[in-house]
């Protein structure tokens, strides 16, 4: 009998249904604030040429879409848009972007009544009515901030004219030269200023520099920022990602209490695999191509939902469901449905508990240590501000090594300290000179006996990836020279090439070749037979050519700007892994990409180009990967043809025994299963109202952080831990090998 999880938590997805003539025909009383019917939309103007060599392809066909400005009923509609790809070019369309034809197609009748006029007659135009909001911009560039030449400029004490604080950024006081009317900035409203700064929790953070903020207190500030200017609409591109589950859930009742007065009206978008919040009541379901699947209400979707269950598990058809499922397997052959969504959007139980069962590496030699660190400005604590038991003795600060083999993950809620602590290990941090740090051996200056590690031996022995080097890297290299510069000293200085790290560079480009060419196509496999080897095949294969190596000069013409976010994301993923580092640091490096695209990364870090049962991959799906599946086939034949050569063709197998991995997310599903360990900042603001203290945790062979009640118990506060039975002492996590360090800290496991 197929369960299918609650829609209250689980996004969602199903075959394609189209606005009835009836939905179009129920219309409110008042003007919709957005009307589109029957459009298509381009990117430019279409013209017969286009047509004819096939350029310029709509980016929606035959849209309709209808947004009440108050409905009759007095509902409010609170939609959310869920889908793989196109979802900011959806949320475009709605404030105006791209070309409609007809002209006529898409209307904003609300924006022209007498209403709108009276409150604000700027909001007559849609450029002011509607705010969007995306959130594949990071770094401090998206709110305003200037500084930002490298990346340790925010660290730095001396402030430039520019360097706005968060209460100027959000007043609108950005002007060297502003109007005497706009020295005090563009807030009229003080209550409703002091209203959302303490609802998205950013009092404490007013003075301090835009460049100075976290991922997650950038997204926080550019939300309020939007707020502060009332529109009647606003669109929030994937507004969740990227935060910690109690920001997640502050925002989201936020949101829920201005949606409800519809001050502001709201759209989201966000990814299959993320939960619909509570509060949305209508779902707008897109699938390849620009295709929209379906468009109604939640309530009115669920017999979709089952229906695509029941399908993708085999369940068999009954009545009930059989027109919808043959519409589904219609579209998937179509290719507007991507059979992968279901399994993401949560249609069909995940894999039991049971099918884990992960043996952590052998632990070698510590690659960081640190001994009592405390990172502090003035009168405050950003990191370190707590104590640890060592040898049985409290301690102040963080107390913490990593060795060689282990795989950790480093929680907490924003504004914890994580990316202050990753700064310290690649020394972008200044304190990393003063405090009491160790990286492979030896710390920045100079002891007895032992010289002083320099920037560019650590830049050749750890691989990061991560939102800042996101926001600095250069656009205008190539894919090729991206991934190369892992060998160089900086972003544009020229690498340190050989025939091997040549050969490694293409193989990582032919494994993910199908997501980063634009041209790619999906075709058989050709492999070129050499005949002095195998004379006998010849007749066996006539009329068939095979090649191994897979065409890759698109890396040397396509620039890192030209990709998407999610894959400029893969390319820097890969710069981290490329040159084989002994510490991968990959902070929310997984974060902005699709499901697939995800796991498919993740594979990477874990087998390389091998194809392994036992990735996360594998076990998470609890299905076949198109991806997998493919490869898999093709390697028994390789093998048969090539067994000299074959062995020599993968030149990556996954993170090896002598090195560390070290990341931050917070989302269970961008975390592999080969993670091991974690370690829990609290928060730096006592009125964050977490409730979360300072751990360190390891998980037993069974466990992995995917698992629900193990991510919930990871994110659990420790005097619930210990009521909860969960807690283990460290005597037992040695005596199963999980643990090295004797002297280290209090340990719990999970």
């Amino acid at each position: 009998m197929l369960r299918l999880p609650s829609l209250r938590t689980r996004p969602a997805y199903a075959s394609r249904i189209l606005f009835s003539r009836r939905a179009l025909s129920s219309q409110p009383s008042a003007p919709p604030l957005i009307r589109i019917e029957n459009g298509t939309f381009y990117q430019s103007y279409p013209t017969p040429e286009d047509e004819a060599k096939g350029t310029n392809p709509p980016i929606f066909s035959n849209l309709d879409f209808l947004l009440p400005s108050n409905p009759a009923s007095g509902q409010q509609q609170h939609w959310a848009v869920i889908g793989a790809s196109g979802r900011t070019q959806f949320l475009n369309v709605l404030r105006g972007q791209y070309i409609s034809i007809p002209p006529t197609a898409r209307s904003y009748p609300y924006l022209l009544t007498d209403e709108v006029a009276k409150k604000n007659p700027q909001l007559r135009y849609p450029g002011h009515a509607i705010q969007y909001i995306g959130f594949s911009g990071e770094g401090s560039g998206a709110i305003g901030g200037t500084r930002g030449a490298y990346l340790s400029a925010r660290y730095e004490s001396l402030r430039e004219e520019t360097d706005w604080t968060v209460r100027q950024y959000l007043r609108g006081q950005t002007s060297l030269n502003p109007l005497e009317e706009d020295k005090e900035g563009l807030i009229r409203d003080e209550a409703y200023f002091t209203d959302i700064v303490t609802q998205l929790r950013l009092h404490d953070l007013l003075d301090m520099p835009v460049a100075n903020l976290s991922n997650g207190q950038t997204r926080r500030t550019r939300i309020a920022k939007a707020l502060l200017g009332r529109p009647e609409l606003l669109l929030l591109d994937d507004p969740f990602m990227g935060l910690d589950p109690a920001t997640v859930r502050g925002i989201s009742e936020l949101l829920h209490r201005l949606a409800s007065n519809a001050e502001p009206r709201l759209v989201l978008s966000i990814r299959p695999q993320d939960p619909i919040p509570d509060w949305i009541t209508h779902l707008l379901i897109l699938g390849n191509h620009g295709r929209v699947l379906l468009q109604e209400g939640r309530k009115e979707a669920k017999k979709t939902f089952e229906a695509w269950g029941r399908m993708a598990v085999k369940a068999g058809s009954t009545p009930k469901y059989q027109q919808i499922m043959k519409k589904a397997k219609a579209d998937i052959r179509a290719g507007y449905l991507d059979k992968q969504l279901i399994f993401d959007m949560g249609l069909v139980p995940p894999p039991e508990e049971s099918q884990y069962s992960i043996q952590a590496p052998r632990m070698g030699e510590a690659l960081i240590e640190m001994d009592g660190v405390r990172v502090q400005y003035g009168d405050k604590v950003v990191l370190g501000n707590w104590s640890q038991k060592i040898m049985g003795k409290p301690k102040e600060g963080l107390h913490w090594t990593v060795r060689r083999g282990q795989r950790w993950v480093i929680l907490g809620p924003n504004g914890s300290g994580k990316t202050t602590l990753l700064s310290l290990i690649t020394s972008d941090h200044p304190q990393a000179y003063a405090l009491p740090i160790k990286i492979f051996g030896r710390s920045r200056l100079p002891e007895p006996g032992k010289p002083p590690i320099s920037l560019f031996e650590l830049q050749s022995r750890i691989g990061h990836s991560s939102p800042e080097i996101h926001a600095f890297f250069p656009r205008q290299l190539t894919i090729r020279q991206a991934i190369e510069s892992a060998f160089a000293e900086t972003f544009l200085s020229k690498p340190v090439l050989s025939h091997d790290r040549d050969l490694d560079v293409s193989a990582a480009l032919r494994f993910f070749r199908a997501e980063l060419d634009p041209n790619f196509k999906a075709e058989p496999l050709r492999v070129m037979i050499d005949r002095d080897y195998f004379p006998s095949t010849e007749r066996a294969w006539k009329g068939a050519t095979y090649e191994i190596d897979y065409d890759i000069d698109f890396a040397d013409n396509v620039t890192f700007g030209e990709l998407s976010t999610e894959h400029q994301r893969v390319v820097l993923f890969l710069r981290a892994m490329i040159h084989k580092p002994d510490i991968v640091i990959l902070d929310e490096s997984f974060s902005g990409m699709t499901s697939s695209l995800r796991d498919k990364c993740m594979h990477f870090l874990e087998v390389g180009e091998r194809i392994d049962k036992h990735s996360t991959a594998t076990k998470r799906a609890g299905h076949k990967i198109p991806w997998t599946e493919a490869v898999a086939g093709r390697e028994p034949r390789r093998e048969m043809l090539f067994p000299r050569s074959f062995s020599q063709e993968k030149r990556h197998f996954g993170l090896t025994d002598q090195q560390a991995l070290i990341m931050i997310s917070h989302v269970s599903y961008e975390v592999p299963n080969i993670v091991r360990h974690y370690m829990r900042l609290p928060s730096a603001h006592p009125d964050d109202a977490t409730g979360l203290d300072f751990r360190f945790g390891y998980l037993h062979m069974k466990s992995v952080l995917g698992m629900p009640a193990v991510w919930d118990r990871a994110w659990t506060h420790k005097d619930l831990f210990e009521k909860s039975g969960a807690r283990k002492n460290f005597r037992r996590g040695r005596e199963e090998g999980e643990v090295l360090d004797e002297d280290v800290y209090e340990y719990w496991s999970i």
